[in-house]
């Protein structure tokens, strides 16, 4: 099994700190991390991480800040099947749309070890 692994980066990078954690805990659970990468040309990006989506299982996206990007990553890996575990802060809003994506598991964390504890429990399903 394998997780495309994303968070928002384009006006705040403070939620890639955050990567190393969910990679550990990917990784814990037997699964194989494939972690967004930052930059490039806009048609390179697409397609960098269009293929990426395309050979994984699940989509692990962090989504405590909107991002136009990890929206459209969420919309492609329901379109291509896969499983999605979505990552937010516990005072922030998700949209709708998203808390009834099929396939959807929401987890809402206040801090690093709440998440780490949440994300492994998801992960063995």
């Amino acid at each position: 099994m394998k997780a495309y692994i994303t968070c928002p980066c384009s006006h705040n990078q403070d939620y890639l700190k955050i990567l190393p954690l969910i990679k550990y805990a990917v990784e814990k659970n037997k699964i194989e991390p494939v972690i967004f990468t930052v930059g490039g040309d806009p048609k390179d990006i697409f397609s960098r991480d269009y293929n990426a989506l395309k050979s994984c299982d699940l989509l692990i996206a962090e989504v405590s800040e909107r991002s136009h990007g990890v929206g459209i990553e969420i919309g492609l890996s329901y379109s291509l099947g896969l499983k999605r575990i979505l990552l937010i802060e516990a005072d922030k809003f998700i949209t709708k749309l998203a808390q009834g994506m099929p396939d959807t598991i929401i987890i809402h964390y206040k801090d690093n070890d709440d998440l780490i504890k949440k994300l492994n429990s998801a992960l063995k399903i």
